[in-house]
């Protein structure tokens, strides 16, 4: 945060006085003394220093209104800044120190300030999330207990915003004790599993690697340990059984091959007929790369939220790599195919097509496709442009969570098209950690912002793009590294869809 700072009033109506040869001294009137610099005080004055109670402002709308001490800013007062921020507390040489509270943009800080830094205390921020313990530079640092918005607990100690050392629980039932950093699991912990499970081991980046133990209860309720190898949170029983399972899945994948036609046929032919008169929504959502666990949960997550806004019920398909056999995989195939496939069954003037894509992106724009064992290609923002462009579906709106997806903005930006992308054409976006639930664009998109429903594509998408800054700023993420969510919804597509 930009740290507050406030004129120091030390003045000396007696040594201004000593001005009076070049015209600088005070000017006392009806309404207080004006001083040289703009700034008008009123109140109590001994020896010609301003002491005891008083209010002084300046010329930019900022005011004091408090005790003065001997000339300065000093015992209980309420300072307001031009920006409406203010601070109610005690104040010691024109600095925020003993017990205050500062409020500024919805967050509130309040605790022991010294010499203008809160020391302890607490902030709950604007965006909902809450913090209490040690700062340093307004920041957490020290021994300290965060919550988020949606629950989670962080305790521990924290550096410079961030937890480091300590305690993770989630509304969810997972619990973590351990090492962090930047927020993921980091270092030697133990993960406990809402089913109870516990692995301890090594963590990276949110994931358990290397040699570790996971101990879980058997059928009569005693716990078993098991002492293995894990591969991005995967457990083996040794690192020549993992190497071995490398073949093993391998097999499976070319098993899988030869049944991926007739289960993404089935898709195909579980979808609902268009319906003469009404406005369908035809849904194809994809999660690109599979060896991310989050994009796979973000599928079912987007389907079953956007399911309460749009009726998608039977006229929705689901793609994603990743996800063993429950889903089709995505790759360029059977993207293309799906967009096909859906483009048969609808209306071209009536009815809206919705695609949501949710993956890594390269910084060329990429959409990654990926599945263990398994190489893919990946998919180009101008071979989406190009099937897209050739289906008869007049409607469409496309949501890309990818790093750089805004070079898809760029490309596929049409009258008749809404595009909302989670990154700038140069900027990377966040939340695909393996221990998050969803990306941070999809959990704001999706989130409180669809609640107020998507009748203004723009609105919802401002909502969105709001929430995305507010958790960089929670994250401590600078400003010339925030993701900038991009969008452009056409004039014609507008038209239609507000009809």
């Amino acid at each position: 945060m930009k740290q507050p700072s406030l004129p120091i009033a030390f003045l000396s109506l007696l040594a201004l006085a000593l001005l009076s040869s070049s015209g600088c001294e005070p000017a006392p009137f009806n309404g207080g003394t004006a001083l040289p610099d703009g700034s008008v005080y009123s109140g109590a004055i001994e020896n010609g220093l301003f002491h005891g109670r008083g209010q002084l402002s300046w010329p930019d709308g900022s005011e004091y209104q408090g005790e003065f001490t001997r000339g300065r800013i000093s015992g209980q007062g309420r300072y307001v800044y031009a920006d409406d921020c203010i601070y109610e507390g005690e104040f010691l040489n024109g600095n925020f120190n003993g017990e205050g509270r500062y409020e500024c943009g919805g967050t509130v800080w309040q605790g022991e300030f010294e010499q203008g830094e809160l020391l302890q205390g607490s902030v709950n921020w604007a965006a909902g999330d809450s913090y209490t313990g040690a700062f340093q530079d307004w920041e957490p640092h020290g021994r300290g207990h965060r919550i988020t918005a949606d629950g989670a607990h962080y305790e521990g100690t924290f550096e410079y915003g961030y937890l480091v050392q300590g305690n993770y629980r989630d509304e969810q039932g997972y619990r973590y004790q351990g090492g962090f950093e930047y927020g993921y699991y980091n270092g030697e912990g133990k993960l406990t599993q809402p089913d109870g499970t516990t692995i301890s081991a090594t963590f990276e980046y949110g994931e358990a690697n290397g040699e570790g133990v996971r101990t879980h209860q058997t059928g009569d309720g005693e716990p078993q340990e098991e002492r293995g190898y894990f591969v991005s949170g995967r457990y083996y029983a040794s690192e020549k059984a993992w190497r071995n399972s490398g073949r093993q899945q391998q097999a499976a994948v070319e098993a899988r091959l030869y049944s991926e036609g007739d289960r993404l046929q089935s898709a195909f032919s579980s979808l609902a007929p268009q319906r003469p008169g009404v406005r369908d929504v035809y849904a194809l959502i994809v999660g690109g790369d599979g060896t991310s666990p989050v994009f796979t949960k973000e599928v079912d997550w987007v389907a079953q939220r956007l399911g309460g806004v749009l009726d998608i019920d039977g006229r929705q398909l689901r793609l994603s790599n990743g996800s063993d056999d429950r889903l089709p995989l995505a790759t360029r195939t059977s993207v293309r195919e799906s967009l096909k496939a859906l483009d048969a069954v609808m209306d071209p003037e009536e009815d809206l097509l919705f695609v949501h894509l949710v993956s890594h992106g390269d910084d060329n724009g990429d959409f990654m496709l990926d599945e263990r064992k398994l190489p893919l290609n990946d998919l180009s923002a101008a071979d989406g442009k190009q099937w897209l462009d050739e289906l008869g579906a007049r409607h469409q709106w496309i949501i890309v969570s990818a790093c750089y997806s805004g070079l898809w903005k760029q490309a596929l930006a049409s009258p008749e098209r809404a595009i909302f992308t989670s990154a700038a054409p140069d900027r990377t976006s966040f939340g695909c950690g393996g221990d998050s639930q969803r990306t941070w664009f999809s959990a704001a998109l999706y989130g409180e912002a669809l609640d107020n429903g998507v009748g203004d594509p723009a609105a919802w998408f401002r909502a969105a793009n709001a929430r995305v800054t507010e958790m960089e700023k929670e994250q401590g993420i600078e400003e010339d590294a925030h993701s900038l969510p991009q969008h452009a919804v056409g004039a014609r597509f507008l038209n239609w869809w507000q009809q």
